[in-house]
Order: C-alpha cells, then sequence, then structure tokens
C-alpha cells in the first residue's frame, strides 16, 4: 500500500540506439567516458610494447592514449581544485587541443633524436 504523498521511482534507461540521445550527452560524461576508454587502451598498448618493443606503431599508439589519458585527469584535478564545472566544455576543449599540441612536440623531438 502506498503512502499518500510517496513519491514512486522513475526509471531513467536511455536508449543507446537512438542518436537524438547521444547527442543530449554532456560533455563531462564524454570526457569521464574517454579517460576510462584511454586507460583500458593503455593497458593494452603496454602490453603489446612489451611484447613487440622495436613497433613504432605500438609506441606511437601508446604515447597516444598515455597523453589523452594525461589530459583528461588533468581535467578532474582542475575540477577538484574548484574550477567551475559551467567551464566544462572549455576545459574539455583546452585540454585536449593541449593534449594534442603536446603529442605533436614529443612525436617531433622522437623523429629528431
Amino acid at each position: 500500500m502506498e503512502e499518500k504523498g510517496a513519491v514512486s521511482p522513475i526509471e531513467h534507461k536511455r536508449d543507446i540506439m537512438s542518436l537524438s540521445e547521444w547527442r543530449s550527452t554532456q560533455v563531462g560524461m564524454w570526457a569521464w567516458l574517454t579517460q576510462r576508454f584511454t586507460a583500458i587502451l593503455t593497458i593494452v598498448f603496454v602490453f603489446l610494447h612489451l611484447t613487440y618493443p622495436y613497433q613504432v606503431v605500438f609506441q606511437v599508439l601508446l604515447l597516444m592514449s598515455c597523453c589523452f589519458h594525461l589530459v583528461l585527469g588533468l581535467r578532474v584535478i582542475l575540477l577538484d581544485i574548484g574550477t567551475k564545472v559551467a567551464l566544462q566544455k572549455v576545459l574539455f576543449g583546452a585540454l585536449i587541443t593541449f593534449g594534442i599540441v603536446l603529442l605533436v612536440i614529443v612525436l617531433k623531438w622522437r623523429i629528431i633524436y
């Protein structure tokens, strides 16, 4: 028997096949998913790097994965120390750009030496 004034729980299930559902996903969720994905990729690429140590493709993929995992971790740190959540979109874009620049610098440095 329900009590008067009791609120029934509402189920929030996402239709993963609906394109409009994915478009409404907030930037913070995309950043969280990307960081988890790059963590898994980093583990896979470390294993491949140790298995095939002189394959440049695995070295570059490991570097890319670590670089993006690093900048997304910096985003979390900045949010934890008090950056406004309203700036997530700007922060995400700026740090991804920083990650790409960092990746290009490291790759150019590796090619030179």
